[in-house]
């Protein structure tokens, strides 16, 4: 009975913890990587796509800092989009109303993540140190291992599942995406009209998609290494 406890603690614990790796694989991606979004306009020449669709013109840089301060609006630590920049060496704002209403809904699905990770961040402490009172900081690991190895190896299945079947045609799953998170339906942009989907264009969400991906299968794995070890060398000391 005990350990039937620990091992479902253990995998309440693991549940929390992948979400966590995963909100925060997105943040290393967006957040963490230098010159992530000046590197990926280069690549797509989205200043030139932006001329050759609205016949407008921006520096590289302005686009950058355009980008650079949507960042900050889509963690909530900027109050609007009202962005200045400079758009045919005239000042003016980026964003049209229909793309601060998209984006709007964007920041609030990041900003439920981010506090939903605060909230499992929590729970995980909670669970570790209930587990160290009552199973020693040894026994806190070897259940949170054996419970991580049997989440973790559920969760990368169904990963690679979806990033296989994605590859196949992303323009299909990101549209299904936008209409199970976006149901209201303000995230259809025409590109005669919307900077915003000039400056990111499908490319870059595939390209984005892919980092996150890799980089969450990345950290997962390497705790499944981790817990795999320690699993196997205390497993004799545990099924006593």
């Amino acid at each position: 009975m005990k350990t039937i406890h620990h091992s479902f603690l253990s995998i309440i614990f693991s549940l929390m913890f992948i979400f966590i790796l995963f909100v925060t694989s997105f943040e290393a991606v967006c957040y963490w990587t230098p010159d992530f979004y000046r590197n990926e306009f280069i690549k797509y020449d989205v200043t030139g796509s932006l001329y050759a669709w609205m016949g407008e013109t921006m520096s590289l840089d302005d686009m950058c800092d355009v980008i650079d301060q949507t960042m900050i609006y889509l963690r909530g630590n900027r109050e609007n989009l009202i962005i200045e920049t400079n758009i045919d060496g005239q000042p003016a704002q980026f964003y049209n109303d229909n793309e601060k209403s998209h984006m709007a809904d964007v920041s609030d699905l990041f900003g439920k993540c981010i506090f939903l990770r605060s909230i499992f961040i929590l729970s995980c402490l909670a669970i570790s140190g209930y587990l160290v009172v009552i199973a020693g900081i040894r026994g806190a690991l070897y259940y949170i291992s054996r419970g991580y190895i049997q989440v973790c190896m559920l969760i990368l299945l169904m990963v690679i599942g979806i990033g296989l079947l994605a590859a196949t045609d992303f323009t299909k799953y990101f549209t299904i995406f936008h209409k199970i998170f976006f149901s209201q339906g303000n995230w259809m942009f025409d590109p005669r009209e919307s900077r915003m989907i000039n400056m990111l264009p499908e490319g870059f969400f595939s390209d984005c998609a892919l980092k996150i991906v890799m980089t969450f299968i990345g950290s997962v794995t390497a705790l499944l290494i981790l817990s795999s070890a320690f699993e196997i060398r205390n497993k004799k000391y545990f099924s006593k």
